[in-house]
């Protein structure tokens, strides 16, 4: 009985230090030398990314909801993003065919004499492949998606929405940040650049727009520091199984105006102070993380700044 116990602690012990030492690799992980990052504002910058031509597609990853609606998740991803990439990063180029054949079905239900998708000519399918010298990502989270009976007549008709006949939403399982349309799901970005890697021969990927919104002003974002750390993790996931990210670029480096949301979701490292006519910028705690990891290339998940140092550029830089 004493060697059955004693057997047990050693198995509970090696079990723990091995929990222990997973964890400890994911504590620090290296980028690879000459990963770029960026920061970005209107337009994507990154450093000695100028010297490149490419197109940027913004894609959210569709999850099934179950087992069942897997094909109808593949339909999201290839009418959301892939009506964008196939036609440049696939080896047979033109439209995803199960787009082509979903908007044909539902065209010539309504009534069209053809269908309402324009079809590509064989000269443009050869001009249009291989056209960008690397995948353009822009990234921000992900959604369910559900094909039953519910979804008969539940999107207006003709529409995109109703040619790819699926319902989306957010699990409330993901984490809140107390945005309707942004959960923080950073699985989904792994999964995302590996479907990437796996269906386009594993072109070369600039993420060109990655972040989170604050919905108050404020300079401690730990949510964005969490949001950041957790999906530049996950990216890494991505590149230790092979997907070739070479730049990566946070949006966004200050405050701006958010499309239909204006100024009300602030996606800056840097706070600005748009009720003064000078607009002040006041670097935020994720300011201090970032340049952390710019300067060591490195991704400390307990990496904690001193925001009473003033932030400075370095020497050199």
């Amino acid at each position: 009985m004493a060697r059955l116990t004693g057997l047990l602690l050693v198995l509970i012990i090696a079990s723990s230090c091995g929990k222990d030492l997973k964890n400890i690799r994911h504590e620090k992980r290296k980028f690879p030398e000459g990963f770029l990052f960026g920061t970005a504002t209107s337009s994507y910058q990154v450093e000695g990314a100028w010297h490149d031509d490419g197109i940027v597609v913004s894609a959210s990853w569709h999850e099934p909801e179950t087992e069942n609606d897997i094909v109808a998740a593949e339909d999201a991803n290839q009418f959301e993003w892939g009506q964008y990439a196939h036609p440049i990063f696939s080896e047979s180029g033109d439209f995803p065919a199960v787009m082509k054949e979903r908007v044909a079905a539902k065209s010539a239900e309504q009534g069209f004499l053809r269908s309402r998708l324009p079809e590509f000519t064989p000269e443009e399918i050869d001009m249009i492949k291989g056209s960008s010298d690397f995948f353009g990502l822009n990234h921000y989270t992900s959604s369910l998606i559900v094909r039953n009976e519910s979804v008969n007549g539940y999107h207006i008709s003709p529409s995109y929405y109703d040619d790819i006949g699926v319902i989306m939403y957010k699990s409330n399982t993901w984490e809140d940040i107390g945005s309707p349309w942004l959960k923080v799901v950073p699985e989904g970005f792994y999964k995302l650049l590996t479907k990437i890697r796996e269906d386009y021969g594993n072109p070369t990927v600039f993420v060109t727009e990655n972040g989170c919104m604050q919905m108050t002003a404020g300079l401690e974002d730990d949510t964005r520091v969490s949001f950041y750390k957790r999906y530049l993790e996950a990216m890494l996931d991505a590149m230790d199984d092979g997907s070739d990210v070479q730049v990566y670029t946070a949006w966004s480096l200050m405050d701006n105006f958010e499309w239909m949301q204006g100024y009300n979701d602030r996606f800056g490292l840097y706070e600005v102070n748009f009720s003064i006519p000078e607009r002040t910028r006041t670097a935020r705690k994720s300011a201090y993380f970032y340049k952390e990891l710019i300067r060591t290339k490195e991704l400390d998940m307990h990496y904690e700044p001193d925001m009473s140092v003033p932030m400075t550029i370095d020497e050199g830089h």
